[in-house]
């Protein structure tokens, strides 16, 4: 489990590091992932299926795919690493890194792609 949480990690540093310049991508902090998220719901694709998802304050989450799945997990922040980390009863902790674009949206990365999301103020999930 540790050794995958290693090997997710080191890939999104080495994507993060990669990419070009000019494409002003930046990695969020810590901090700044935790004022985007706490109390708020995000809108998104993940590997091309549409979701939306509610960061608790008390770092509970409820995630709720397209076709009406639902999933209760947690999330926490690892402020060494600046990643986020979430909990999946299928995956358990694992750590993700979040990017703003030049165009100031907001994207997971997934091993070797940006899946993107927007955030909207407060639980909008029932």
């Amino acid at each position: 489990m540790r050794r995958r949480i290693l090997i997710a990690a080191a890939m999104s540093a080495v994507l993060v590091s990669t990419m070009p310049a000019t494409a002003d991508i930046v990695r969020l902090t810590a901090p700044e992932i935790k004022t985007l998220l706490a109390g708020n719901t995000i809108t998104g694709t993940w590997s091309d299926t549409g979701y939306r998802q509610y960061f608790n304050t008390d770092g509970t989450t409820v995630y709720i795919s397209d076709e009406g799945r639902v999933e209760n997990g947690q999330w926490r922040l690892n402020t060494e690493t600046d990643d986020y980390e979430s909990w999946w009863r299928s995956t358990g902790w694992t750590p993700y890194a979040m990017v703003r674009t030049e165009a100031g949206e907001y994207a997971w990365v997934n091993g070797d792609r940006l899946e993107p999301f927007t955030v909207q103020a407060g639980r909008q999930i029932e």
